[in-house]
């Protein structure tokens, strides 16, 4: 059976919307490749490279925090 072939009340009673979305994402048009990731990473690092080390990781997990919501 086919997950797409289920009514959205049935996806989610099973809990398979996560599934779902999985399986209907559409591929990435844009490789974000470890040059990117590098770069972005010192482009941050300049941003904040007046706190202290202790400053720096405080404001990086709040960082991280707001990224997952």
């Amino acid at each position: 059976m086919n997950i797409n072939d289920l009514n959205p009340e049935t996806i989610a009673k099973l809990g398979l919307t996560k599934e779902l979305k999985q399986v209907n994402a559409k591929p990435r048009q844009h490789k974000f490749t470890i040059e990117d990731v590098r770069s972005n990473a010192l482009n941050v690092m300049s941003q904040v490279s007046r706190l202290n080390q202790s400053e720096r990781a405080r404001v990086l997990e709040h960082c991280i925090k707001l990224n997952s919501v």
